[in-house]
């Protein structure tokens, strides 16, 4: 389970998610999510057509492309 933090900088709060090799989660960007900021299929329920975005950390990371 990802570990999830909320700090409050400059007046505004920053929702920190930190994820483990492995690790996925899906995040709300509709502002419906009961469980906010992580998606709760609340976004179904609205007339628009905004899903969540899935963050995925890699088990293995890649080695970078050579040009």
């Amino acid at each position: 389970m990802p570990e999830f933090t909320t700090v409050e900088k400059n007046g505004h709060f920053r929702h920190i998610i930190h994820l483990k090799p492995g690790e996925r989660v899906s995040l709300c960007r509709c502002y419906a999510s009961k469980t906010f900021p992580f998606c709760d299929g609340a976004h179904k329920t609205l007339p628009h057509n905004i899903g969540p975005v899935v963050v995925e950390v890699p088990v293995e990371s890649e080695e970078p492309k050579q040009p």
